[in-house]
């Protein structure tokens, strides 16, 4: 199947209505996945399943977050075409490669292929989160809003995830994509290409935090997570140990802190 390019379409489907004992046929719009395969130095590293939006960000992202590259200097060139991200590293990063193992197809439900969390956190090659950065809660509240009514793919299909990083309390990054990973690689990428202070940032997202979700964030130095969705055991084990304040079931005025709360401001 060629790469579609838009990131929604429209389908016919049957709408049933048990209430009225009615069925329509009516036209409806869901989201596109599309498979984006990586290159890195000739080589192929990952296929991801993905909207075909924002590609290079995801990719930056994606080297950053798994900690392929230190950072975007690393980065020579981005080549986007046809399904294909071409990415050109000027260091030598075959043994990084390597630890992530064949190449595989990154899907938009689990994104991580390895899902030992013991194995996520030994692979840190940064320092634990050390930051200083404190927000208030409130704040909090106010950043999931502004993800909440950026989302318009998700109020037309319903089928989507997104994420957003606010620095020093300024949207700096913002998408949408299919799957909760690739929303997090399209943010630290596009924050990184603006050189965004990772330091004094919060991820803002839509999507569940198990320890995958939380080291691509520890990974970059992210020091707050706010998730409007549930944490996984392994993320929580995996912010404590590195050092990340998570916060879940952000929703109106109300929220939970599972670890680092002393960075969050105005509840105590």
């Amino acid at each position: 199947m060629s790469l579609m390019l838009q990131p929604s379409v429209k389908v016919k489907v049957k709408k049933v209505d048990l209430f009225r004992g009615k069925i329509d046929t009516v036209d409806d719009w869901v989201s596109v996945e599309t498979a984006v395969v990586l290159y890195i130095n000739g080589e192929r590293a990952t296929t991801f399943l993905s909207l075909p939006s924002q590609l290079k960000e995801l990719c930056v992202g994606w080297l950053l977050t798994q900690s392929i590259v230190d950072s975007v200097d690393d980065i020579e060139s981005v080549q986007v075409e046809n399904g294909k991200v071409r990415v050109r590293c000027s260091k030598n990063i075959k043994a990084r490669l390597k630890a992530l193992g064949p190449p595989v197809v990154t899907d938009s439900a689990c994104g991580s292929e390895n899902t030992s969390y013991f194995y996520l956190i030994d692979r840190i090659t940064k320092p634990f989160v050390d930051s200083k950065y404190r927000v208030k809660a409130e704040d909090l509240s106010s950043f999931m809003k502004v993800l909440n009514e950026k989302a318009q793919l998700f109020k037309l299909t319903g089928g989507t995830h997104s994420a957003a990083l606010f620095s020093n309390g300024e949207l700096v990054a913002f998408a949408e994509d299919v799957g909760r990973h690739n929303t997090v690689d399209k943010v630290v990428g596009s924050a990184a290409l603006n050189k965004a202070d990772f330091s004094s940032s919060v991820l803002v997202s839509t999507g569940r935090q198990p320890a995958s979700m939380v080291m691509k964030a520890a990974r970059v130095g992210i020091p707050i997570i706010a998730s409007i969705s549930a944490p996984l055991y392994s993320g929580i084990i995996a912010a404590e140990q590195a050092g990340v304040t998570l916060v879940c079931f952000v929703r109106g005025k109300r929220m939970n802190i599972y670890t680092h709360h002393e960075r969050i401001t105005g509840v105590f």
